[in-house]
């Protein structure tokens, strides 16, 4: 595999540091990847030669901090109060928590995690939610929500996870 040269500002997705000279495009398991020499040495062997496609990082000489603006195709969120909004339509339909599941095409135990709140429905699971029950559990977002971004925010990258498992510091 042929390491890419480019004058882009990079970062390996394994290690999180920041990328001097050629980076490896690879696929892992699947999944397109950017890597430093030293991570690309490790899972050589399990990678395969892959296109750039990476999303660059790239960084501002004049500002401190990086920004990026998350724009999604779906421009929704869940109501914070969905697990009551749930629960109170539920029963003023009568419907058993089995009923609903059968409805949704998903287990009893979903249903009841969202009821409790300890597991948040996905989209299309809200959707499914507000069309069977006739509430409204999505709430339309900004469209321009601008978030800090800075590399060393995380503190947990895959680099740090091999080398957990395989015994290193």
């Amino acid at each position: 595999m042929v390491p890419v040269k480019r004058e882009e500002e990079r970062y390996c997705e394994m290690c999180g540091q920041r990328i001097v000279g050629p980076y490896y495009s690879v696929k892992i398991e699947g999944s397109h990847m950017v890597l430093c020499r030293s991570c690309y040495e490790r899972v050589k062997r399990y990678a395969e030669s892959a296109p750039s496609t990476a999303p660059v990082r790239r960084s501002s000489v004049a500002k401190p901090q990086q920004t990026k603006t998350i724009r999604t195709s779906e421009e929704w969120e869940i109501d914070e109060n969905y697990a009551l909004k749930v629960r109170e339509a539920r029963e003023r339909l009568k419907m058993s928590t089995r009923e609903l599941a059968n409805k949704m095409r998903t287990q009893e135990n979903v249903i009841k995690r969202i009821e409790q709140g300890k597991l948040k429905p996905t989209l299309d699971q809200a959707r499914d939610l507000e069309k069977i029950l006739g509430i409204k559990l999505l709430v339309k977002v900004e469209a321009d929500k601008v978030e800090s971004f800075k590399p060393e925010d995380f503190t947990l990258t895959l680099g740090d996870i091999i080398n957990i498992r395989e015994g290193r510091k």
